[in-house]
């Protein structure tokens, strides 16, 4: 190195090396998926860096990818992405299992029955007696890590055959079959801060950040099916977008 390189371009190297180090003591199985890396008092030590420095690499690490932090807790490692779950033809995926770091395995629902506010009826753009609000709790065990609200007129519970006292019907369609049906949906991503009162029956996060997706699905008449917003905490969502280019046979 020259003599004359600037002192602090070197102290800002320091935390890729960092970087450099745990990455392979995670590719090598040191720290297997789902394992808790050690407190960050212990790796700085271990690492002969400050707590500064450590904290750089470890966002590093969380940004791609490989780290997921859990406030209070620490750091887990991540299962290695093996990608092209979404790159696949076919309907997209609900909001949460696209973009929450935590799959959830278990989902409560609640919905009820209601009379339109004007509000909706004006955001619908149709005239309907009555339409059905459904709640739902993403859990990972017992933690609840996302909820979603979708509001649907009646008549689409009734266009599509939905016994809503078989709520698994509800559910199946809200998660699934409202996405194969559609002529085409509209997403709109921002921060919010409202997912914890929205959620009511449950915290969601410890911090009032939120990734809230905004979710409309149309039919192929251009009407709407449904309207949904998803709340994810910000430490627990990743988008991934692909773009490809058509080929020449598929023109």
């Amino acid at each position: 190195m020259p003599a004359d390189f600037p002192k602090s371009r070197t102290q800002k190297l320091k935390h890729l090396k960092v970087y450099d180090q745990l990455y392979e003591l995670i590719q090598s199985g040191t720290f297997p998926p789902g394992s808790q890396l050690p407190s960050e008092a212990d790796l700085a030590e271990q690492t002969q860096v400050s707590r500064m420095t450590l904290r750089k690499a470890l966002s590093l690490l969380r940004d791609d990818g490989f780290l997921r932090n859990v406030p209070g807790v620490g750091h887990f490692v991540l299962a290695p992405d093996m990608g092209e779950t979404d790159a696949k033809p076919g309907p997209p995926l609900h909001p949460v299992y696209a973009y929450c770091t935590e799959v959830p395995d278990t989902t409560e629902l609640s919905f009820r029955m209601e009379p339109p506010t004007k509000a909706i009826t004006g955001s619908f753009g149709l005239y309907t007696p009555a339409v059905v609000i459904a709640d739902r709790w993403y859990k990972r065990g017992s933690v609840p890590v996302a909820y979603s609200l979708s509001i649907l007129p009646i008549e689409q519970i009734g266009a599509q055959k939905i016994d809503l006292n078989t709520p698994d019907e509800l559910l199946e369609f809200l998660e699934k079959t409202c996405y194969q049906l559609m002529g085409s949906l509209k997403r709109t991503c921002s921060h919010s801060t409202a997912g914890n009162f929205s959620s009511t029956t449950y915290t969601l996060s410890d911090r009032d950040s939120f990734l809230l997706v905004l979710e409309n699905i149309y039919d192929k008449n251009r009407r709407i099916v449904m309207q949904s917003k998803h709340y994810i905490p910000f430490d627990r969502f990743k988008i991934e977008i692909l773009f490809e280019k058509e080929s020449a046979s598929g023109r």
